[in-house]
């Protein structure tokens, strides 16, 4: 697919972005071919100044390599109407485009918040894994102790009673 930039007018100075329609066919694949000065095939090329939104035009494949200057309008001028209404969709679609690439800015930087809010939740599971597992240590050796007293207090007051 080849992009169409704005070209050819001096009003364009407002849009310097790629078409956002894409081509159906390349810019060399259109039929019957039309020749340029230098003997090869023009490109077909769609123009989105402010002038001619949309116009389709002819221009020497190699005009930035040092092609001819071949240039020719495929379709005629468009109506003032027609023109004012792809001007404004035009700004439409880039207002919508803007808004799509800070929505998406927004989504990638809660999905950076939610993976490190995921790291430190699974730190913390850590920690609260081996604190569980230190706790019932501690459970397991307080029962150990008290059984160890319980048995002293057995010993002891059996040796007191013993000697009565």
């Amino acid at each position: 697919m080849a992009s169409s930039r704005s070209e050819g007018s001096s009003a364009s100075s407002r849009r310097t972005s790629p078409s956002p329609i894409p081509y159906r066919v390349g810019p060399l694949e259109y039929q019957p071919a039309v020749a340029c000065r230098c003997g090869s095939k023009a490109a077909r090329w769609i123009l989105w100044s402010p002038d001619n939104p949309g116009r389709r035009y002819f221009k020497c494949a190699d005009a930035r390599s040092g092609g001819c200057d071949f240039f020719a309008w495929v379709d005629g001028p468009t109506s003032s109407f027609l023109r004012e209404v792809l001007n404004d969709l035009w700004d439409e679609l880039l207002a919508a485009v803007q808004e799509g690439r800070s929505v998406e800015s927004e989504l990638d930087l809660a999905r950076k918040e939610l993976a490190t809010s995921r790291n430190a939740v699974g730190e913390k599971e850590a920690i609260v894994g081996m604190l569980k597992d230190r706790n019932n240590r501690l459970e397991l050796e307080i029962f150990v102790m008290l059984l160890v007293v319980l048995g002293l207090v057995v010993v002891v007051f059996t040796m007191l009673m013993g000697r009565k």
